[in-house]
């Protein structure tokens, strides 16, 4: 699809409020309890099909609109927050994914002061993941800055897809974030001997350095007991749930709430 082409195809998406966002719950795995959320985007077209994740950001990203279509998802997810407060039903945390375009943009404090006002977000209700997708090449200064500013709003913020793509022990010197996120493909070959010491090594590293480990991908009681074992406390993944749409989140938690 040609830029203009996507570019317009967009633009009608967010204007006709295709842009849903799903939660993927994330587990505290040494009790099961909920530790939150992580926001993820899915596109619906009119008849009701969907574009998968896979087919759309990476193209919207190297048209540069990525930005866009976070803004988009914060605002939902801000909004889907605001509802869940108001009925008093367990919802919060929440992460959503931030593109590296928005390093560099001015604009960008007063975009998500304008959003999260408008639905009344409490700081603490959302953290934010930086991802590791965009192609445009972004400076460790902008960077640097984008996450100074999101700590300044009182924000946590996470390194995602840790050990693929630009993801370097160079971000990690130069940058202050809260939590680590595993990739999966790293979580995905426990039981491999080389495997299994960059991640135990990699959970160490982070602890030492006061941030949080979130294993992406769990699908596995072997999995589960290597993460524990190697003080790795959080993990989301099919082993606890796919992806929700927002209703079905909600009775996700709601049923362990019962549970206990």
């Amino acid at each position: 699809m040609k830029r203009s082409e996507l570019e317009k195809s967009f633009q009608k998406a967010l204007k006709d409020g295709e842009f849903h966002v799903w939660y993927q719950p994330q587990v505290d795995m040494r009790t099961g309890r909920p530790r939150g959320a992580e926001a993820l985007a899915r596109w619906k077209k009119e008849d009701g099909t969907y574009i998968m994740p896979s087919l759309f950001v990476p193209e919207l990203e190297r048209a540069g609109l990525m930005t866009l279509l976070d803004e988009e998802v914060i605002g939902i997810v801000c909004r889907d927050l605001r509802d869940a407060r108001r009925e008093e039903i367990p919802f919060a945390p929440v992460s959503i994914n931030l593109s590296r375009l928005h390093a560099g943009r001015r604009e960008i404090a007063e975009c998500f002061k304008e959003i999260t006002e408008r639905y009344g977000t409490d700081r603490r209700e959302l953290s934010f993941e930086i991802t590791e997708t965009a192609t445009k090449e972004t400076g460790d200064s902008d960077m640097a800055q984008l996450v100074k500013y999101l700590h300044g709003g009182g924000y946590r913020i996470a390194v995602d897809d840790y050990g693929m793509g630009c993801s370097t022990l160079k971000l990690l010197q130069e940058i202050s974030f809260d939590i680590l996120k595993l990739d999966r493909y790293f979580v995905s070959r426990i039981g491999e001997p080389k495997a299994d010491v960059i991640l135990a090594s990699t959970i160490r590293m982070a602890e030492e350095l006061g941030m949080d480990v979130v294993a992406e991908g769990v699908e596995t009681e072997e999995q589960i007991r290597f993460l524990l074992n190697h003080r790795c406390r959080y993990g989301q993944g099919y082993y606890y749930s796919e992806p929700l749409p927002k209703e079905r989140y909600i009775r996700w938690r709601q049923a362990y709430e019962t549970a206990v």
